[in-house]
């Protein structure tokens, strides 16, 4: 067996957190040794909108907004009803401004409509939430140049396609890690510290269920995001905390041939009201409408879907609807959008909301209920369930379905750490090892809610701040 390589810092995972701690500590003259899963570094970035937020950033006082990481804070706290993690939502807004501020100067290609408040989550108080006019791929354009200048001057070491198997111990200290590279070929790397940003558990149905109450998995992870990091941590004493306060995604589809991955989120159907009012409703396995489908609040509409069977709903419209409202599936062409009913699954027409009932899965004596309930709230100008946008009734065939699920776009469980990211076990932290990013699990800066801007921010700030901690060149205030 080949002698364990040497370094001073191992990083699992080259995504939004370890590209910022690789770069960091390279700076502050660490030597790093990166172990990334796929065949490339960047992990989501490169498909998320990579949504950031912070209070009291420069672009805001340019803007004259006026706000503070005090405000962010109380607007994370107020949006999570409290369940966020009230230590580590301070360290995260804390360092917010500086982590955007950061990008900026770095050439951060800011759309220009930000900041601005968004509807697709809860919304905040305030213009707070920021993003690239590429998304996450306008943070690869800042992070990628200074973590490839950093391999190429030898101060950072990448090995790529290779899963991290083991932390490597001696009693309660962290001592390296064991990984499986490319050919199947075990590596071996001494460390003084080791932080785990190796992403969350989307991409594996089974630890899903495990970690989350037995709830179903349906969403875009990665493949690659299969908790390797996590369940290592566990093995060496680590605990888990959040999987309580999972919350779905309001909507999504399945691929057609997949019980979990979803399509891209760019192709959800869009069911954000203030972005483009309902025209159809949303009904459950039993054909019962369950929530106003233009309520306000999208936390309204998505513990609603937590009680519903299965977490699946159903878009049901008929073809004045198809006709006159503005495209539910925008980023759909026509051809695709006809073969997806055709072929999908998911999809369905017929000819008579019984046998549209009949055809999605649906009870049909339930759905020709709702429907007509539904026709007469809009002959009235008043629905039972209080929505306000009643357009047209279903009533002119073909009558279309579209099955949707509860989704999920981070994985909610996650290590425990204290406020230093330090990773918690039974008898307290874990010498040696440390964490950051989706691992934390979505629910901890998040609480029992999506809050705009609480994964790519602190997934960034954490990152740099452990690179620079570790290399002892900043401590936590």
């Amino acid at each position: 067996m080949a002698a364990p390589e040497r370094t001073d810092v191992v990083i699992v995972g080259a995504g939004t957190a370890g590209l910022p701690a690789a770069i960091e500590a390279a700076r502050h003259g660490l030597r790093v040794t990166v172990l990334e899963q796929a065949d490339q570094v960047g992990g989501t970035l490169w498909r998320s909108w990579a949504q950031l937020s912070a209070g009291g950033t420069a672009l805001q006082r340019s803007r004259g907004i006026h706000d503070s990481p005090e405000l962010h804070y109380d607007d994370v706290m107020r949006i999570s009803k409290g369940t966020a993690d009230p230590a580590l939502v301070r360290l995260a807004v804390r360092h917010a401004p500086e982590t955007v501020d950061w990008l900026m100067s770095a050439g951060f290609d800011m759309d220009p409509e930000a900041p601005a408040i968004l509807y697709f989550h809860e919304p905040y108080s305030l213009p707070r939430t920021y993003w690239g006019r590429r998304g996450g791929r306008s943070v690869l354009e800042v992070l990628l140049p200074r973590f490839d200048r950093a391999r190429e001057d030898g101060t950072v070491t990448a090995h790529l396609n290779t899963t991290m198997t083991a932390l490597r111990t001696d009693g309660n200290r962290v001592t390296g890690v064991s990984a499986l590279g490319p050919d199947g070929v075990r590596l071996d790397v001494d460390a003084d510290a080791v932080v785990l940003t190796s992403g969350g558990y989307s991409g594996n149905a089974d630890l899903f269920g495990e970690l989350t109450g037995g709830a179903p998995l349906a969403g875009p992870g990665a493949p690659t995001s299969t908790g390797t990091g996590l369940l290592a941590a566990l093995d060496v004493g680590a605990r888990t905390h959040g999987g309580d306060k999972f919350l779905p995604t309001y909507g999504g589809v399945l691929l057609p041939d997949s019980p979990s991955r979803t399509i891209a989120l760019d192709d959800y159907p869009q069911l954000t009201p203030q972005s483009r009012p309902p025209w159809e409703i949303h009904v459950n396995a039993r054909g019962e409408r369950f929530v106003a489908e233009d309520a306000d609040s999208v936390d309204v509409r998505e513990n609603a879907l937590l009680d519903q069977p299965d977490l699946t709903f159903w878009v049901v419209y008929d073809d004045a609807v198809r006709q006159k409202a503005p495209a539910l599936l925008p980023t759909w062409a026509e051809d695709d959008l006809a073969d997806a009913f055709a072929t999908h699954p998911s999809f369905s027409v017929a000819d008579t909301v019984e046998a549209l009932a009949e055809h999605a899965g649906v009870d049909p004596a339930g759905l020709r209920r709702t429907v007509d309930e539904y026709n007469a709230a809009v002959t009235a100008g008043r629905d039972h369930l209080g929505r306000t946008h009643l357009p047209l009734p279903i009533e002119r065939p073909p009558f279309y379905a579209i099955r949707n699920h509860g989704t999920t776009l981070k994985s909610p469980a996650g290590l425990v750490v204290d406020e230093h990211l330090r990773v918690v076990g039974a008898g307290g932290p874990i010498e040696n090892l440390y964490a950051a990013g989706e691992v934390l699990g979505g629910s901890t800066l998040s609480g029992k809610s999506f809050v705009s801007g609480m994964s790519v921010t602190p997934a960034l700030s954490f990152g740099r701040l452990l690179g620079r901690r570790l290399a002892g060149v900043e401590e936590d205030a």
